[in-house]
């Protein structure tokens, strides 16, 4: 909660804030290899699973904005066009629609953008998702699931297509899947010491 505060601070006096494992804005050192975009900061909660994702298990410097295609489109296209040369992979949020990694999409052929869906609405995110898979031919986007888990996959996915190029990165994809083994090892082994407590008192 406190990085997600500091965050929104920073957000409500300049359009983009930089992220990295070192710290948030001032604080932060690198140059953003990823965008993480939203509609609103309603969508930050969220995206705060790919934020940290990013910075704290790859260790990935990641640029922060709010761009809102319904509310201030002319913004949109031109903080778009000016990302830094630094920026490999877009992930965006939207609720309801495509339109935000959709636009950027078709704003920015040279980038890959990652889809993340919201759950908003009296569709709980159904909407965005299928509006996203529906992206027409030549402005793709790669889709995630609806809601958390989708926001934790796309900071995944960008980290796995920045590994291709980045041996540092890879070796903390592979740190990161030993870290999942071992939690499912370790349930296993607590299941095991239950059932035979279980055992032993019948």
């Amino acid at each position: 909660m406190q990085d997600e505060h500091a965050i929104r601070t920073a957000l409500s006096s300049e359009h983009g804030v930089l992220v990295s494992p070192e710290g948030i804005g001032p604080n932060a050192q690198g140059l953003p290899r990823v965008l993480v975009t939203m509609g609103s900061d309603s969508d930050l909660p969220l995206m705060m699973k790919t934020v940290n994702t990013l910075r704290h298990d790859f260790g990935i410097p990641c640029l922060v904005q709010i761009n809102s295609v319904h509310r201030d489109l002319r913004s949109v296209v031109r903080h778009i066009e000016s990302l830094p040369q630094s920026v490999q992979v877009v992930i965006a949020c939207a609720g309801g629609a495509a339109h935000l990694p959709g636009n950027i999409a078709d704003l920015r052929a040279d980038l890959p953008v990652i889809g993340v869906p919201r759950d908003l609405g009296a569709l709980k995110g159904i909407d965005a998702l299928l509006s996203m898979v529906q992206m027409p031919e030549g402005a793709p986007v790669a889709v995630m699931a609806i809601g958390e888990a989708g926001a934790v996959n796309a900071a995944i996915h960008a980290a796995k297509e920045l590994a291709i190029a980045d041996p540092a990165i890879k070796v903390r994809l592979q740190a990161y899947a030993e870290k999942r083994k071992a939690r499912v090892q370790g349930q296993n082994e607590t299941l095991a010491t239950k059932i035979e407590s279980l055992d032993a008192r019948a």
